[in-house]
């Protein structure tokens, strides 16, 4: 859909230094550190001390180098493995303690393994190939980026030509659509209600592994709780009971322990602190940014009590508590992303991750919108400059990780879902960047084949990250469902969308469906794709596009559940109408319209009675039989 306030531009891949400024300042930083240990670890060898120094020293010179001076080469070679895996194991889940501890471990037991002294030529070939190693490791990355800096010259011959349509604000009394969804999409989203509107301290049908990466609590209670958000702002903006209970109930498991009690640890041993605040921090964007977007969302389409303070307490234990509120937490993320150099802030200790800041950007912007701050516009054009200078290669291929500490990147779990995510959750904030990114998808990544969209047959792109399993790519055609809706492109989410119907085993259990054999956040992921629509994110986040005759209008307030399922819900500020199927076979149902006018009279079609008068508080009661698709229409007598 375009509006009259559309613009089209060009965006062209951006000129990438071979190092970008804030990495390269990282990377001499890093190695100039490394540069004394190196000389103090080569000093020992050079200078002719006894063996203990020199295996020492040529320990800390490059882990396993003291082994393989004193002449064992299993111990040297099980000493880089174990550093690999502390390399690993950090970036994980953060530990910065652990590959330093590993290094002086290995060093301090290297003259343990001598016997016949140090080998010969050993004093100055350890050293010799550790500067060696490094000099062809930048060599090789020059002729990489010359590679990837041709290639993106190609690219921006073609995004010459190429129109990008930067949607504006809708116009309110008649660009926002609400369409009725099927029984297929309530069916689906039984799923999440489900699982959403158990007691809050209930996880049941969420799966607990770990909580330190992309299978955690966390990841998915947000995308369980954006899916709900995007149903009932393309579907039902004009309902708020179970679908808006719904949200608060993902949103309040956020705030328990066993979601983001993760951070005593993450902070403990990756900033060597004792404090448990997730906020008294300038990372923890995995916390932060994803809790704040289903905060901003629910608050756009409902009410403000997230804001109010106290509204977001992260409770440690009956005694120990921290208070916070959706401002508070929109003033950690500006505030993280004004103080770090490099404008993205971390999510574990060290590790900055696009897709994780562009949920930040995401939530800071819907406060703005929801309370008409204006932290995002303070950080705006420095986070665009680093996602274009910092973050992304010369051929347009985005950096989805940098370590903070050392300037250090690298791609290879960054696959195509990730840039499918990253183009989605960016939409509201940057579209060009959005834009772009998807045109380069399609480009290079994507290809229709008999009308159905295949993916590059990488490992990654079959990864399940809420089963951390291996498998079909049904994480990545939901992601494509998710993008292509998002930036306009119906073709190729429709394509994406049968893939899904056509292949995948759909399991029902008491009316609820889901796609069996996938974890339950890329159902949640599901959802949030089945019920977008061309620039909704983008619409409801980036211009705020809520009319004020949904918040003012007349509301269904409550309605049983499952018997009542909503399938359309709209106000025109005056009079009220709905779509409702039953969920649990023919029932005679009440539900509670709220929002009226005092003592007026209203007109109903569709519901047992033909006429309610609203109550003092401005509410009212109907009585409806549900024994298939039903239409309700409340309006106000002339």
């Amino acid at each position: 859909m375009s509006t009259a306030t559309d613009r089209t531009a060009t965006v062209l891949l951006p000129a990438v230094a071979v190092l970008p400024p804030v990495t390269a300042r990282r990377m001499r930083r890093a190695l100039l550190v490394y540069g004394v240990v190196w000389l103090v670890g080569s000093l020992p060898g050079w200078l002719g001390a006894g063996p203990v120094l020199t295996v020492l020293g040529l320990g800390l010179v490059v882990p396993g180098g003291g082994f393989l001076a004193a002449g064992a080469p299993v111990p040297a070679v099980v000493s880089a493995a174990v550093f690999l895996l502390s390399l690993l194991v950090w970036w994980y889940a953060g530990p910065v303690v652990l590959p330093p501890a590993v290094w002086l471990l290995t060093a301090g037991l290297a003259p343990l393994a001598l016997d016949d002294g140090v080998l010969p030529g050993v004093r100055v070939a350890v050293p010799a190939s550790v500067a060696v190693a490094l000099v062809v490791a930048h060599l090789v990355h020059r002729v990489r980026h010359a590679a990837q800096r041709r290639r993106g010259q190609e690219i921006n011959r073609e995004l010459a030509d190429v129109r990008f349509t930067i949607s504006g604000p809708p116009a309110l009394a008649s660009d926002v659509p609400v369409v009725e969804s099927s029984a297929e999409d309530l069916a689906h989203l039984r799923y999440s209600l489900d699982i959403a509107l158990q007691p809050v301290d209930g996880f049941e049908g969420l799966v607990v592994l770990e909580q330190y990466r992309e299978g955690a609590l966390r990841y998915q209670l947000t995308a369980l709780g954006d899916g709900i958000a995007m149903s009932q702002y393309t579907r039902t903006p004009a309902f708020s009971g179970y679908v808006a209970e719904a949200q608060r109930h993902a949103i309040e498991k956020m705030l328990l322990r066993k979601v983001w009690g993760y951070w005593r640890t993450e902070n403990l041993w990756g900033n060597l602190s004792t404090n448990r605040d997730p906020f008294d921090t300038d990372e923890n964007i995995m916390l932060t940014g994803w809790h704040g977007t289903m905060v901003g969302l629910y608050e756009l389409l409902n009410d403000d009590r997230y804001s109010r303070p106290g509204g977001l307490t992260y409770r440690w234990s009956d005694e120990e508590a921290y208070a916070h509120d959706f401002g508070a937490l929109a003033r950690q993320l500006h505030g993280g992303m004004s103080r770090s150099d490099l404008a993205l802030i971390p999510c574990e200790p060290n590790w900055v991750y696009t897709v994780c800041n562009a949920f930040g950007t995401t939530a800071l912007l819907a406060h703005d919108r929801a309370h008409d701050t204006a932290w995002f516009e303070d950080v705006r054009e420095r986070l665009h400059h680093a996602y274009e200078h910092e973050f992304l290669r010369p051929d347009g291929r985005i950096v989805g990780v940098r370590a903070r500490h050392l300037g250090l990147s690298w791609n290879f779990w960054a696959g195509t879902s990730v840039a499918l995510n990253t183009t989605y959750w960016s939409h509201a904030a940057f579209p060009d960047l959005a834009q772009r990114t998807w045109w380069l998808v399609r480009r290079q990544e994507l290809a229709l084949r008999d009308g159905r969209p295949a993916l590059p047959t990488r490992l990654v792109n079959r990864f399940d990250p809420g089963y951390y399993t291996l498998g079909r790519d049904t994480f990545g055609q939901v992601a494509i469902t998710m993008a292509a809706r998002e930036v306009g492109d119906g073709e190729m989410a429709d394509a994406a969308a049968a893939v899904l119907a056509e292949r995948e085993t759909v399991e029902e259990r008491h009316g609820a469906r889901r796609y069996a054999g996938v974890s339950p956040m890329v159902n949640f992921y599901a959802v949030l794709g089945r019920f977008g629509r061309a620039h909704a994110l983008r619409d409801l986040v980036g211009h705020g596009a809520v009319p004020e005759a949904w918040r003012t209008g007349p509301r269904l307030a409550d309605a049983a559940y499952p018997d009542v399922l909503v399938a359309r819900a709209l106000t025109d500020g005056d009079g009220l109408d709905l779509v409702l199927r039953p969920g649990a076979g023919p029932v005679r149902t009440g539900l509670a319209v709220d929002r009226l006018v005092p003592g007026r009279r209203y007109a109903v079609a569709g519901a047992a009675a033909d006429e309610v008068v609203a109550d003092p508080a401005g509410r009212a009661l109907l009585e409806v039989d549900l024994d298939g698709r039903r239409e309700v229409r409340l309006h106000p007598r002339s």
